[in-house]
This record gives C-alpha cells, structure tokens and sequence, in this order.
C-alpha cells in the first residue's frame, strides 16, 4: 500500500506538488482573500465616522493627535493565525489523497500563506500611503499606519506587518501540526509550555531583564526589530514542519 500510494506522487515534480497545495488553499479565496479585506474596510468606515464626528463637536480643541491609535488592523494577525490553524485541519488529509506527500503539503501551505504576508503588507502599505496623501483621511487619522508607525516610512509599515503576519502564521501552522497530529492533547501540551514560556520571560523581565528589553525596543529602528521576529517565525516554521512528517493521514 505505501509503495501505490508513492508512486504517483514521484510521477509529479516536487515544485509542482508543493504549488497544487497552495492552489488548494486558494480554492476558497473567502476567508483568506475577500472577508479580511471587507471586515477591515467597514471597521474603517465605522473609525472614520466616528472620528468624523469627534471632530466636528470638537472643534479646534480637539488635540492634534486624537485619532493616531487605532487599532482596526490589529485583528486581521490573530485573523490569519486562527485561519492557518483551521487550514491545517481543514486540508492535509484531502491534499495527501492526491499525490501530496507530507513535506509538499507543509511547504504548500507556508508558501500560500507567505503570499498572503506580502499581499497584506504591501496592501496595508498602500493604504497607508492613501492615508497621508489624504490628510488621514481628513481628519488626521491614522488607522492603516497607526501609533509608532505613524511617522515612519511606507516600506517600513509595509516590511512590518509582513513580517508580524509572517510570525503570527508561523505561530498558526505549528498549533494547526500539532492538532492534526495529536489532536486535543497536542493544544493542551502546547498552550501549557507556552503558558510556561510566559511566566518564565516575566520572570526574566522582573528579575533583571527588563532594562534589556527596554534598550532593544528604545534604542533600535522598528524595522530592525521586526527583522528580529523573521528568524523565530522559522523556528516555528521548522517546528511545525518536525510535527506534521509523522502525522498520520487517518485521524
């Protein structure tokens, strides 16, 4: 039975394997194409009116940055996350009964859902750019470049919410490998160690750490310290990818 079921996958190349399992990831472009960007578009609408009237009440005592701490773009990482996890689910038993071997399939799915990181950071840069150009959208908003990001250059907010959807996506196949491997035992194994992780880092913070993190986050540029997170979302790329190798196709 393994050597029928080898034998058509090595009749397909690999590079061709691995891009019909992000063409499968796409076959239902709502979740992870269309509803973010409607979700987003009527939170900004709901901001802007509100902002809206904020300002005219206000008058000239309104203070000069009211309306630069949004956070309506916050929600579509976590968005990501739990689609990626619900992908994982979703998808690895149908793709593996066609042709896919495990590794195609992960390797699919990360490359899918990287494309989708460039698509919302560049998108989410553009509208940025819009953002300034229009005088935050007329009443100095910053929803698309909000807070910290509000001066910075358009790249640079574009290369940050790629790389924190990269992170988070990461952080989303790995908890996706783990149920679809061990199923409930494996989310309760992961979520206690990062529970764990938690009570450890702020252990360190207390302790002595916290002048150390204070430094990093002060004294380097937001797009170096976004560069940081590229090497962790690997780890947990590489993690995610040691989970599914051995995971059974019947659940």
């Amino acid at each position: 039975m393994t050597v029928a079921a080898a034998a058509p996958a090595a009749l397909i190349p690999a590079g061709r394997r691995v891009w019909n399992v992000a063409r499968l990831q796409f076959a239902n472009p709502w979740p992870t194409v269309i509803t973010p960007w409607l979700v987003l578009f009527a939170v900004h609408g709901l901001t802007w009116s509100i902002w809206s009237i904020i300002a005219h009440y206000a008058g000239p005592t309104l203070e000069e940055d009211a309306f630069r701490y949004a956070g309506g773009v916050s929600w579509l990482v976590i968005y990501m996350m739990v689609i990626a996890i619900q992908a994982m689910n979703a998808t690895f038993r149908f793709a593996l009964g066609f042709a896919s071997t495990r590794r195609d399939y992960y390797m699919g799915t990360l490359a899918f859902f990287g494309i989708m990181a460039v698509v919302y950071g560049v998108g989410l840069g553009l509208l940025a750019g819009v953002e300034r150009a229009t005088d935050g959208w007329g009443v100095d908003g910053s929803f698309y470049a909000p807070a910290y990001l509000y001066d910075q250059p358009l790249a640079v907010v574009a290369f940050h919410f790629f790389a924190l959807y990269l992170l988070f996506i990461a952080a989303g196949t790995l908890v996706g490998a783990m149920f679809v491997r061990w199923r409930a035992t494996g989310l309760y194994v992961f979520f206690a160690g990062l529970l764990l992780l938690g009570v450890l880092l702020v252990w360190w913070l207390v302790d002595s750490g916290a002048s150390t993190a204070a430094a990093f986050f002060t004294e380097n540029t937001i797009a170096v310290i976004m560069a940081w997170t590229l090497p962790v979302s690997v780890v947990l790329a590489a993690l995610g990818f040691l989970v599914m190798r051995r995971t059974p196709v019947r659940g």
